[in-house]
């Protein structure tokens, strides 16, 4: 006999992983990620490219570690709470949403970047000027709302389809560059060039852009039929797959970004720049510009639909306003969340094209980095919080701790890199606005807890499968269920 709870979850474990890896649309990944670590790391691109793939799957297991006990819609915000308490719920709250909105936002630039470059080589020169752009921008976000308002199902169904139009065709792009120019091994692997770790790390923080975020569809598990198997799988799956698939990539593409570099400086996108270099033809790369731009909506999609249910679970803990979390009364999902959090990044984006029109290669690396480093934080937590998890079982696993240890101290590095050797404006000026939005972030969400506590606001439902009850939540306490599933942690 079906339940709520059974009816509610009901996406598969090929639904899920089809999902989240659409959502970092390895199709624009393939053509994007060598290029964004060839700009800091030259040859040494790989190993930028190698570090990215391993250190987000160190974090990936220790998310799993969480993933396989508990079932909750906030991902790591509501994971960390079992173990270190309110502190590190509102601080995941605030860099995780924040994270969201700037996801969007940089997802959406993707798709003006690759619409003004196909827009250029069609012969109209205002493809990458600033109406243009935030047109673009306000499409793009409303065809992902659309989406995302009639439901996970229909998300997952149109997020497949785009990635699997779109990889056929960056292939032959990597395979006739690779083809052209030569892998030129030898110089990538002395570093020709130059080398330098603070270049290395520079690149892998740009590079992981396409990487962060992996574990998000763990906020899906609520929807999901057997989370506790499919979501960790799912998971580990993105920073494996994905990671061994963009060091492949990058060692076939950095010979021909070399060759390429003027058509890259004329604002070339880089898949445009290989074709055109590998004799493709100019139909061909403009083509390309186009199917990349249609990708890149199921990575709009997918993230779009995994912050809109975070949101909707800050929501239903006391920490956003209750409206926001409010289910649409036909398709059930959180529409309030999903046109708040696209509207927001609409807001980010527009801003930040507006304050650098010259040069919106400079806006996206900003961005790029910020996203990274507003992710950093709630990783270094959730490696942090595997440790402790250890260690409170007094387990004899190695490898456990060293690779929670090697995660989270890498992930840290990422940042402080950003500090110690601080890259080109605007970049450069990202390590701080990270943390200083994270700290105007909290403190705004901890006036919006005491609010909603003074008001004495009743509860939001728990939903179904959830891990935390909304009354807890909000005051930062698990909930009987999430605090057994602890106790039979520490047990």
């Amino acid at each position: 006999m079906s339940t709520p709870e059974t009816e509610a979850r009901r996406l598969t474990r090929g639904q899920i992983v089809g999902l989240a890896v659409a959502s970092m649309i390895p199709a624009v990944g393939l053509a994007a990620v060598p290029a964004l670590m060839f700009v800091s790391a030259g040859n040494g691109s790989w190993l930028a490219a190698l570090l990215s793939a391993a250190v987000t799957t160190f974090v990936g297991l220790s998310v799993i570690t969480f993933a396989r006990r508990h079932v909750a819609g906030g991902s790591l915000y509501s994971y960390l709470s079992l173990v270190f308490g309110p502190w590190a719920r509102l601080l995941a709250a605030a860099a995780l949403l924040l994270g969201y909105a700037a996801m969007i936002a940089g997802i959406t630039m993707v798709i003006g970047v690759y619409v003004g470059s196909f827009l250029l080589s069609q012969g109209y020169a205002g493809g990458l000027e600033l109406p243009v752009q935030l047109a673009v921008y306000a499409v793009a976000l409303l065809i992902a709302v659309f989406f995302a308002r009639r439901g996970v199902d229909v998300s997952v169904r149109a997020a497949v389809v785009l990635m699997a139009v779109a990889i056929p065709v960056v292939a032959v792009v990597v395979v006739a560059s690779a083809g052209t120019t030569g892998l030129h091994l030898g110089e990538q692997l002395s570093f020709e060039g130059g080398f330098s770790f603070s270049g290395v790390f520079q690149g892998m923080a740009a590079g992981a852009t396409f990487l962060m975020g992996f574990e998000s569809c763990a906020a899906l598990a609520q929807e999901t039929k057997d989370p506790k198997r499919d979501v960790p799988f799912a998971v580990l799956g993105i920073p494996v797959l994905l990671g061994v698939v963009y060091l492949l990539a990058t060692i076939l593409q950095v010979p021909g970004l070399f060759a390429s570099a003027d058509g890259l400086a004329q604002g070339m996108s880089p898949a445009a720049a290989l074709a055109l270099n590998a004799g493709l033809g100019e139909t061909f790369a403009s083509a390309t510009d186009l199917v990349l731009a249609v990708a890149t909506f199921a990575g709009l999609i997918g993230f779009v639909n995994f912050g809109a249910r975070f949101v909707a679970t800050l929501s239903d803990d006391g920490l956003l306003p209750r409206r926001v979390g409010r289910p649409d009364p036909k398709h059930g999902s959180p529409a309030t969340a999903v046109v708040t959090l696209s509207v927001i990044g609409f807001l980010v984006l527009a801003v930040a094209v507006i304050a650098y029109p010259e040069s919106l290669l400079s806006v996206y690396s900003a961005l790029a980095t910020l996203i990274v480093y507003l992710w950093v934080f709630p990783y270094v937590l959730i490696c942090a919080a595997h440790v402790t998890l250890l260690v409170r079982e007094r387990a004899r696993r190695p490898l456990s701790y060293l690779a929670a240890v090697l995660g989270g101290a890498a992930m840290a590095w990422v940042y402080l890199n950003g500090w110690i050797n601080p890259p080109a404006a605007p970049v450069d000026s990202m390590s701080w606005v990270a943390l200083a939005l994270i700290a105007v972030t909290l403190v705004a969400l901890t006036l919006g807890r005491r609010s909603a506590a003074g008001a004495g606001r009743a509860p939001a439902a728990v939903r179904p499968g959830t891990a935390e009850a909304p009354e807890a939540a909000a005051q930062g306490v698990p909930a009987p269920r999430a605090a057994s599933d602890a106790d039979r942690v520490r047990a």
